[in-house]
């Protein structure tokens, strides 16, 4: 009996196959036209921050039975980048039988940039004291926000047990396919060391733009949150705004010391 029952419902389900097929075949017949999707441009562009609305900027459709079809145009996917902030998108539109009409473009995303990396504290740790590394480190794309979720961690040569400058590597991709990797610092240090707050412990700069150290005093306090005279603050850096890279600023006052991370990229 069960297996009976299976076989109905195969039936049935076939049957109705059968039934949409010839259903869609007739009305077909009927209007032998499909629709036909038109954009103005093969490529278009539009601000990071885009609507769907925008994502359909130039396009219309058109069927001979049923007129104009624009309103009914559908998106599809857009794909991975084939290029920098370039991808492709796809559109859909059907007519009264049913019958489908596809086209696809390109869209280029201005002032698209690659993902950037961030953080919520300095890298710097107490030797012997374990901790979660990647939950300091976060990640945000201008076009998927924050991507945090997608860091991982590709290498690392940090001893958590043994004061020093390590380097942690990491990687993240945003949903266009856009890799991001850097190879940021970590500072294990002794319980001894008394350290600033930094509340820009990560910046990003443009290769070639002016950049004045000075200013990452103004982001630091002592460890109760008072200021920190930025007179007394001293500053070392290794930055290049002319290569990219990641780079280091020191700050070091009687209230304590810290770094910020700088990354120097195109």
């Amino acid at each position: 009996m069960k297996y009976f029952k299976i076989a109905v419902i195969v039936v049935f389900i076939v049957g109705i196959g059968l039934y949409a097929g010839a259903l869609a075949k007739e009305k077909a017949a009927q209007d032998p036209n499909r629709p036909v999707i038109t954009s103005q441009k093969s490529e278009i562009e539009i601000p990071v921050d885009y609507t769907k609305e925008q994502l359909k900027e130039g396009l219309t459709a058109w069927d001979e039975e049923d007129g104009d079809l624009t309103d009914k145009i559908l998106l599809g996917d857009l794909s991975q980048f084939i290029e920098k902030g370039v991808c492709n998108v796809s559109y859909i539109v059907f007519d009264s039988a049913n019958q489908a009409a596809t086209l696809t473009r390109k869209i280029r995303f201005t002032g698209y940039e690659s993902p950037q990396f961030t953080l919520s504290s300095p890298l710097i740790f107490e030797s012997g004291v374990a901790v979660d590394i990647l939950g300091k480190i976060g990640a945000s794309d201008v076009l998927d926000g924050n991507i945090s979720s997608m860091v991982k961690q590709t290498a690392s040569d940090v001893v958590y047990q043994a004061p020093g400058a390590y380097t942690i590597h990491v990687e993240v991709t945003n949903s266009f396919g856009d890799v991001t990797n850097a190879a940021l610092p970590v500072h294990i240090v002794d319980s001894s060391i008394q350290l600033l707050s930094n509340n820009a412990p990560l910046i990003y700069l443009k290769k070639g733009t002016a950049f004045d150290v000075n200013t990452c005093k103004n982001q630091v306090t002592d460890a109760q949150g008072k200021a920190v005279n930025a007179a007394k603050i001293q500053v070392s850096s290794n930055v290049n705004i002319n290569e990219e890279g990641v780079y280091e600023v020191q700050l070091t006052s009687e209230a304590g010391m810290t770094w910020t991370t700088v990354i120097v990229r195109e």
